[in-house]
């Protein structure tokens, strides 16, 4: 019986890791407030980062959220601004998120082409990567290098909403090896609490 109950546990866990698309090159680095963020081996300034954790909050109002880019400075670590460039209709859109970096790095410009897609009733995407246009930058901020932003939420009840926010990056410019660290540990973890904090301020009670 015991064999059969751990046999239908590792079914379950590889089809829970399937669905997000966890692969086994995903090596989790951080747990913590029911908040999991994975990382993959990186070289130079490259920063690979996964997290997966629940917004307690309905879909709707996280989403809402997200997509309220004159609030995101309020929760999301170290972001300066939000400017967007140009709106080409049909949810998606150009433009810049300017963040603060750590003494002794320079501070960052993420310039982007960004999405915000249904995949179906209960579930959202949105996808964001870089883009080349030196009349939309800022020469103030050393320019970072997305090569994919993938941030997916869904409904698992009326209050309660699975995140699961991918990263693949190039800072680009000088950052050293500890701040590196920290940004790929830290800064996911960061993101989801402060999100949950935003959407719902009693949500760190539902935690103990």
């Amino acid at each position: 019986m015991i064999k059969i109950k751990n046999l239908i546990l590792s079914i379950l866990l590889f089809q829970s890791f399937t669905l997000f698309g966890m692969d086994s090159s995903w090596k989790e680095i951080a747990n913590e407030d029911k908040i999991k963020v994975y990382a993959k081996e990186t070289q130079n300034s490259i920063i690979p980062f996964r997290a997966q954790g629940i917004i307690y909050s309905n879909i709707e109002v996280v989403l809402k959220t997200l997509k309220n880019y004159k609030i995101k400075h309020r929760w999301s670590p170290k972001l300066k601004s939000v400017k967007i460039h140009k709106d080409l209709g049909k949810e998606e859109y150009i433009f810049s998120e300017y963040y603060k970096t750590p003494w002794p790095a320079y501070d960052r410009e993420f310039l982007l082409k960004g999405s915000i897609k249904q995949v179906s009733a209960n579930k959202y995407r949105l996808v964001a990567s870089s883009i080349d246009d030196k009349s939309l930058s800022d020469d103030g901020h050393v320019q970072a290098n997305v090569e994919l932003i993938h941030i997916t939420i869904e409904k698992i009840s009326e209050q309660q909403t699975q995140l699961d926010f991918e990263f693949h990056g190039d800072m680009k410019g000088w950052i050293p090896v500890w701040l590196m660290n920290i940004i790929q540990k830290k800064w996911p973890l960061r993101f989801i609490q402060a999100l949950r904090k935003q959407v719902n301020p009693g949500s760190a009670k539902k935690l103990i």
